[in-house]
């Protein structure tokens, strides 16, 4: 029976608990795994596995015997990859239930492909050496910020020299391009 239980992850509940739901480009990805264990085991690691992808639609050239078909299939590539420990290695009692803090900073990533669609998810694993990981993955929506968003436009003072020139009806003073004095209405002439 015990070589069976080898072959199956521990009986423990793993959750990846964003701290918001979402994140603005270059912020860093906060929040926590929880660990709800049923199961006494020496666990070697937990972490994180960071994986942003991005997917897109390629035409490739499929040879059959009639000849050569364009088709339009579906691709994966992998942006960024990395894998972050929250905790080291313990012995976790039966019963045992904890959270695990974590933050993150994941590098700002466009579409490098035309219709490509970026996806960032991070992995919760307890790692248990001989058995299967227990895991949980969720995915990290991020909004993009537009260039200049938050930050003032850079404003442009002009300067302008007015000169004013007293009417010579009512004396009050006009700027010099007016062509009506706006106290009297006197018609001005230069």
């Amino acid at each position: 029976m015990v070589l069976f239980g080898r072959l199956n992850p521990i009986n423990a509940k793993v959750s990846v608990l964003l701290d918001k739901p979402t994140f603005l480009e270059g912020e860093n990805i906060t929040g926590r795994v929880a660990v709800d264990s049923d199961e006494s085991v020496k666990v070697d690691e937990i972490r994180l596995e960071v994986r942003i992808t991005e997917t897109y639609l390629a035409t490739r050239v499929v040879y059959d015997r009639y000849g050569a078909h364009p088709t339009t299939v579906r691709e994966t590539k992998t942006i960024h990859s990395e894998n972050v420990r929250v905790s080291p290695g313990f012995d976790m009692p039966k019963g045992f239930k904890d959270e695990f803090p974590f933050s993150i900073a994941l590098p700002p990533v466009r579409p490098t492909m035309p219709n490509g669609v970026i996806e960032r998810k991070i992995k919760g694993v307890v790692a248990v050496k001989g058995r299967p990981d227990k895991v949980h993955e969720t995915t990290v929506n991020v909004s993009y910020v537009p260039a200049g968003a938050g930050v003032p436009a850079p404003t442009q003072v002009m300067v302008k020299e007015v000169i004013k020139v007293p009417c010579k009806y009512c004396g009050a003073l006009i700027p010099v391009e007016s062509q009506r004095c706006p106290n009297c209405g006197a018609k001005f002439t230069r």
